[in-house]
C-alpha cells in the first residue's frame, strides 16, 4: 500500500506539497494514519509535473523520500499548477527499482497506483498480456501490478478515448477475471489539465481516499486529492467508495459511481 496526493490550482511550490504540512507525504512515509496493511512507506517516491509546454516532468528515487538529500533542493526550486506525489510500500516480490517506480506515463497522460491485484503474477498478468495489442504491450518496463494496470487502462482509453470509460471498462474486465481474489484500485491520472481519481476495490475495502478544496494554507481556489489528510482542516471529505472524481479548472468537481 501506498500514499499519493494530487493538486490542482494556482502555483505552489513542492516543497509545500512534501514537507510543510503537520502530516506532509514525507511524514507520512515513515508515520501513517490509515494505512491497512503496511506500517511505512520506505520503497521510494515519484513526483509528477508538467512543464510550461505542458511535457511531462518526473523525479523518481528507490530510497525513502526522508533519505534523498537532493529532494530539498528540489521542492524549493519548483513551483507548478499541478502536482501528482507518490511514496511506495512495495508490494511483496515486486522488486524497488526505477522502472517499478510511479508515476509512470504515456503521452500526456501520467498515473499512480495504491493498491494491489491478488492472483497478478500466476494469472492475471498473463489475462492482461493475451488482451494487450503489442504497442501497448511494448510500453511496459516494470514487473509491478500497477503498471501492468496502467497499460490495460490505456489499452481501453485507446477504444474509447474517454479516460473515465477507460477505467469504468478496465476496473470490469478485472473483476470477470478475478472471481473471488481481491483488487485493491486507488489510481491517479492526469494529462496536464485535469486530474481522475478513484475510490475502489474488489473484493475488499476502498483504500482511504480523501477530497479537499481551499484547504487551509494552500492558495485559494486550489483542490487537492490524497490517501491521507495533510492537516487538520475541517474541509477534507472522505471520497465514497466505488466512485470516480475529476478536477478540472473552472468546472465544479465530478463524482462518478463505477
Amino acid at each position: 500500500m501506498c500514499r499519493l496526493a494530487a493538486y490542482l490550482g494556482p502555483e505552489t511550490s513542492l516543497k509545500h506539497m512534501v514537507f510543510d504540512t503537520n502530516h506532509s507525504l514525507e511524514k507520512q512515509a515513515w508515520q501513517p494514519r490509515e494505512l491497512r496493511e503496511a506500517k511505512l512507506n520506505a520503497d521510494g517516491f515519484g513526483i509528477g509535473w508538467y512543464n510550461e509546454n505542458a511535457q511531462v516532468g518526473r523525479y523518481r528515487q528507490t530510497l525513502p523520500i526522508w533519505s534523498d538529500a537532493n529532494l530539498h533542493d528540489l521542492c524549493n526550486s519548483l513551483q507548478r499548477s499541478l502536482w501528482l506525489c507518490y511514496i511506495r510500500s512495495a508490494t511483496p516480490g515486486l522488486g524497488t527499482s526505477i522502472e517499478n517506480t510511479q508515476p509512470f506515463y504515456y503521452q500526456s497522460w501520467q498515473y499512480l497506483h495504491n493498491g494491489y491485484i491478488n492472483d497478478f503474477h500466476q494469472s492475471i498478468r498473463g489475462k492482461i498480456r493475451q488482451l494487450l495489442h503489442s504497442e501497448t504491450e511494448s510500453l511496459i518496463q516494470g514487473s509491478t501490478d500497477s503498471e501492468y494496470l496502467f497499460a490495460l487502462i490505456l489499452h481501453f482509453f485507446n477504444q474509447s478515448s474517454n479516460m473515465i470509460t477507460a477505467l469504468q471498462d478496465t476496473f470490469n474486465q478485472l473483476k470477470n477475471w478475478l472471481g473471488k481474489e481481491r483488487a485493491l484500485l486507488n489510481v491517479m491520472l492526469s494529462d496536464g489539465v485535469q486530474i481522475i481519481a478513484s475510490s475502489h476495490a474488489i473484493n475488499g475495502l476502498c483504500p482511504t481516499l480523501y477530497y479537499g478544496k481551499d484547504i487551509e494554507g494552500f492558495p485559494k481556489h486550489s483542490q487537492l486529492i490524497v490517501s491521507e489528510r495533510l492537516n487538520d482542516d475541517s474541509q477534507w471529505q472522505e471520497i465514497k467508495p466505488h466512485q470516480i472524481i475529476r478536477l478540472r479548472p473552472g468546472v465544479p468537481t465530478e463524482f462518478i459511481t463505477i
